[in-house]
């Protein structure tokens, strides 16, 4: 068995394999997930350059901004579900109701109720039992936005379109405005396609409320800004599902009172963090170990992480009771030994794995039979600790899709994963 699996862990070690925006997922009240991205540190260009189409106000002076330290972002919009479980109530609509679901974003919200005492922000690191959870700079958030581009849009300048409401094809996949959105009224989460970053409607849909207090840009170069202080008026920023395409630039924005429910249905927000460690399982080598699915007879899973390359190799085998007769050739979903592989990235809790299966042969069989080296499906292993996962697979070729609950054979390496896993 050993000589096959490295044979296979080399084989597959060669096969190309991109790597996933880094996500991470922390639980809720009554366990209703929010993922966010992590946004790498660097130097942009903040603002849009003089001339630009759109910036009608002239308040986006372009000047440098570089963040030094990384962070991460919530992958979309905060939704009303996600409010609901932290706050305990549902989302308020005495400033208009429009849509309203677990899916959609969360409006009829203000800064003060978001950031402000007793607010979203504080019951949320209440629940973590941290401080780490806040809302985004503004420059932060268009770090996020730009996603390392310089158009107008993080998918393009869609010059070719009108900036109003008009249709536009290079708009339509990523975003809501007044152009596609009919009604104009939010829509649920995550629907348009990501931006480089892995984040989701940060063009469009509605606007989102930032950390700073809104003043006019200089020009002079800037680290880490925090934005001017006080209690002035508030930032916005990435426009709406009922404005006009100019508005949801990465560069756009406008002021607002911290605690004016009067742009009713159009204005939400998302989180933001500088370090979610402890707050969530990271996978780390800690994994490497036999691990079962303790509801069947015999199910294991031979786990394997390689840290220096982000990689996660899975040995898959089922057995029976009774050992089959030596001639009968393995065959997934029949009785007797069979065993898949699979390889693939991780980031946080998740590894996202292309399943191989194995050329016939018995499980032991003297000569261990070859790899045929064709994807047959998926797997997915979401852990919640370094004792239990969920492994989710799919394999449309032999019509098997499922999810298995996992654990460890033994707890000896326990110790040492959560050890790494915290550091």
């Amino acid at each position: 068995m050993r000589s096959l699996v490295v044979s296979l862990l080399l084989f597959l070690l060669l096969l190309s394999h991109s790597a996933a925006a880094e996500e991470v997922t922390i639980n809720l009240p009554g366990d209703v997930p929010m993922v966010l991205v992590k946004v790498p540190a660097g130097t942009f260009l903040m603002g849009s350059p003089e001339g630009e189409r759109g910036n009608v106000f002239g308040n986006e002076t372009q000047h440098q901004v570089t963040l030094t330290q990384d962070y991460y972002l919530g992958k979309t919009e905060v939704t009303q579900q996600q409010w609901e479980a932290v706050m305990g109530t549902p989302m308020r609509t005495d400033c208009g109701s429009v849509a309203v679901g677990d899916e959609l974003p969360v409006y009829c919200v203000t800064w003060n109720r978001i950031a402000g005492p007793g607010g979203f922000l504080e019951k949320l690191n209440e629940h973590l039992g941290t401080e780490v959870f806040r809302l985004p700079t503004e420059a932060e958030w268009e770090r996020a936005a730009r996603a390392d581009t310089a158009t107008r849009y993080s998918h393009g300048d869609a010059l070719e379109c009108s900036d109003e409401c008009g249709p536009c094809a290079a708009h339509d996949d990523y975003m809501w405005w007044c152009g596609n959105a009919s009604p104009r009224e939010p829509k649920p989460v995550g629907q348009k396609l990501a931006n480089p970053f892995g984040l989701h409607d940060m063009h469009g849909n509605l606007w989102e409320i930032v950390y700073d207090r809104y003043g006019e840009f200089s020009g002079a170069p800037l680290t880490d800004p925090m934005g001017p202080g006080g209690s002035g008026d508030i930032v916005l920023r990435g426009g709406g599902a009922e404005y006009e395409a100019y508005f949801s630039r990465s560069a756009a924005r406008l002021g607002g009172s911290p605690d004016d429910r009067a742009q009713n249905d159009e204005v939400g927000f998302r989180i933001a963090a500088a370090n979610v460690d402890g707050l969530t399982f990271r996978i780390t080598n800690g994994i490497n170990d036999a691990w079962y699915n303790p509801a069947t007879n015999g199910q294991g899973f031979l786990m394997t992480v390689f840290p220096e390359s982000e990689i996660m190799f899975v040995a898959w085998f089922t057995f029976d009771v009774e050992r089959p007769p030596e001639d009968v050739t393995a065959i997934l979903g029949e009785p007797g030994h069979r065993w898949l592989t699979a390889q693939g990235p991780y980031a946080g809790d998740t590894a996202t794995l292309t399943v191989f299966v194995t050329e016939g042969g018995v499980f032991d069989a003297a000569e261990p039979p070859a790899a045929d080296g064709v994807p047959v499906g998926t797997m997915n292993i979401e852990f919640a600790d370094c004792k239990a996962g969920l492994v989710t697979y799919d394999i449309p070729s032999l019509g098997l899709s499922g999810t298995i609950p996992i654990q460890r054979v033994a707890e000896d390496n326990v110790p040492l994963c959560e050890t790494m896993a915290n550091e």
